[in-house]
C-alpha cells in the first residue's frame, strides 16, 4: 500500500483556512486514486507524529501546508517539522516532497534533493493565497469561491502522482491547471488570478523528473468524441460528448465520470460497457466563433478490485453560422394623382429554408429622380406593407423599386427590385393639349384674316 502524508496544523488564520480542506477533500481524492493517507491534524502535526510516520516504508509522498523560510518547514504552532542539516532516515529516498510553504524552494527542498529525495517541489518566495473570511468543513474546494482556485491547480500535482504519472509529468500538468484557474479566476476577480499567477511563477521543482510513486491499481484511460451543432435561429450551441472509460488489464471499469464544459459540469455513470454521454446546449449572443474546453474526470472505482482515476482535456471550435435569406417584393399597386404616384407595395422575407424572419427591418428605395427610402419592418409572417407617395414628371410611366434586407451577425441579407408601371399625368396632358389646339385656332383665324 502506497501512503502519503498530510501535514494539516490547525492553529491560525491561514492555516484554519486551507486545512480543512485538506483532511476533507484531499485525503478523499487520494484515496480514491489507492493512496492511504496519514493524516497529521492540527495538534498532531508535530514533531512527534510527524517523525512516526515518516518511519513507515510505505510512504511515497509528503503533502500539505505549513509555515515556513528559506530552511524550514514548521506544523502546528510552528514547531519544526523539515530543516536543512536534519538527519534524514533512508525512507526519504523514496519520499516525494510537495508542501506548500513560503521560501522553503530557497534551500530546503533543494538541500533535501541532495540528501538523496527523489523529487520536491517549493516557493521560492512567499505563497500567496486568497480565501472567504471563515473557515469552510473542506469537503469540496466549492465551499470557498477564493480558495477554489488555489487548491484545483495545486493538488493537481499529487492527484497526477497518485494515478501513476511521473513527478516531471505531475509537475507540468500543476502548472498548466494554475494557467487554467488563472484564466477562470480573471472572469471573477482580477486580484486572485495575480496571486495565481504569482504563485505558479515561483513554485519550482528539483530531481528526477523520471521518478513515480507506483500506486496500487489498474490504469484506466478515456477515450472521447465531441461533436457540436450550432442552431442560429435559436442562438444555441449544443455540445456532446460521448467517450469510453477503459482499463489497462482489459476489464471494464465501474463508477461515474465528471464531464466539465466550460465551467459546466456534469456528473453522470458510465454503463456496464464502461460508456458515457454528456450533452449541454448553451446559449450566445452573438453568432461568432466560440470555443469550448472539455474535461472528463473519473473518478476511479474500489470494489473487488481498484480502478485509478485517469481525466482527459480537449477544445473544441464551433464556427460562426449564417443563413441565407430570400427577399421578395410581391405585391406593387399604383396609382396617380396629378403629379402624385401612389405606391401600394408589399412584400416577404424568408431564410433559405422558407422560413419567415419576423421583426427584421427591410429598406425600400423607389427610384428613377429624387431616391425616396422607407424603412419597414416584417410582421410574425415575415411580410411587410409600404404606402407612399411621390412626385413624378407629367409623361414618366415607370420606376424602380429595390427592397434590401441588410442582414445580421445570423442571416444574410438579400434584396429584390420590380419595375413599377403608373399611368401619366393625363389632367396635365389634357391642359397641354387644350392649349396647343387653342393656339393652333387663333394661328388659323390669323392666317384667314391674311388671306
Amino acid at each position: 500500500m502506497v501512503k502519503a502524508i498530510i501535514v494539516a496544523p490547525y492553529y491560525e488564520i491561514a492555516t484554519k483556512l486551507w486545512s480543512p480542506f485538506l483532511r476533507g477533500w484531499v485525503s478523499n481524492e487520494l484515496k480514491k486514486r489507492g493512496i492511504e493517507t496519514i493524516l497529521l491534524w492540527g495538534d498532531d502535526a508535530v514533531p512527534e507524529k510527524f517523525n512516526q510516520a515518516i518511519q513507515d516504508p510505505d510512504v511515497r509522498l509528503i503533502i500539505g501546508v505549513s509555515h515556513g523560510n528559506e530552511t524550514t518547514a514548521t506544523g502546528q504552532y510552528y514547531k519544526p517539522l523539515i530543516w536543512k542539516g536534519m538527519q534524514l532516515i533512508d525512507n526519504w529516498k523514496n519520499i516525494v516532497f510537495g508542501l506548500v510553504s513560503c521560501l522553503v524552494g530557497k534551500e530546503l527542498v533543494p538541500w533535501l534533493v541532495e540528501q538523496g529525495v527523489p523529487y520536491g517541489i517549493g516557493e521560492v518566495t512567499e505563497y500567496w493565497f486568497m480565501a472567504e473570511d471563515k473557515p469552510r468543513q473542506g469537503n469540496d474546494p466549492e465551499e470557498d469561491q477564493y480558495l477554489k482556485y488555489f487548491l484545483y491547480a495545486e493538488y493537481t500535482f499529487a492527484y497526477r502522482l497518485a494515478e501513476g504519472f511521473d513527478t516531471g509529468t505531475s509537475y507540468m500538468l500543476m502548472l498548466q491547471e494554475y494557467d487554467r484557474q488563472i484564466q477562470l479566476a480573471s472572469k471573477v476577480d482580477e486580484e486572485i488570478a495575480y496571486w495565481l499567477a504569482v504563485d505558479k511563477e515561483n513554485r519550482k521543482a528539483w530531481g528526477n523528473p523520471q521518478y513515480v510513486i507506483n500506486p496500487k491499481g489498474v490504469k484506466t484511460w478515456i477515450e472521447v468524441n465531441v461533436k457540436t451543432i450550432r442552431l442560429p435561429h435559436q442562438k444555441i450551441d449544443t455540445v456532446s460528448v460521448t467517450g469510453y472509460v477503459k482499463a489497462e488489464d482489459g476489464s471494464t471499469p465501474k463508477g461515474e465520470v465528471t464531464v466539465t464544459i466550460n465551467d459546466v459540469s456534469t456528473q453522470t455513470k458510465i454503463n456496464e460497457d464502461g460508456y458515457f454521454v454528456v450533452t449541454q446546449i448553451f446559449q450566445w449572443d452573438r453568432n461568432e466563433e466560440k470555443t469550448y474546453n472539455i474535461q472528463v474526470v473519473y473518478s476511479g472505482y474500489t470494489n473487488d478490485k481498484t480502478y485509478m482515476p485517469s481525466h482527459y482535456k480537449t477544445s473544441v471550435k464551433v464556427e460562426p453560422e449564417i443563413i441565407p435569406t430570400v427577399l421578395k417584393i410581391t405585391s406593387v399597386k399604383t396609382s396617380r394623382d396629378q403629379s402624385l404616384v401612389l405606391f401600394d407595395i408589399e412584400g416577404i422575407l424568408m431564410d433559405k429554408d422558407g422560413n419567415p424572419l419576423q421583426l427584421k427591418q427591410v429598406e425600400v428605395d423607389i427610384g428613377n429622380g429624387e431616391l425616396y427610402r422607407y424603412t419597414v419592418v416584417t410582421d410574425t409572417d415575415g411580410r411587410f406593407k409600404l404606402h407612399a407617395e411621390k412626385s413624378y414628371p407629367p409623361l414618366q410611366t415607370k420606376t424602380t423599386i429595390i427592397a434590401h434586407y441588410s442582414g445580421d451577425d445570423v442571416f444574410q441579407g438579400s434584396s429584390d427590385t420590380v419595375i413599377a408601371e403608373f399611368p401619366p399625368n393625363w389632367d396635365f396632358i389634357k391642359v397641354i393639349l387644350a392649349i396647343i389646339g387653342g393656339g393652333i385656332t387663333i394661328l388659323f383665324i390669323i392666317l384667314s384674316s391674311i388671306l
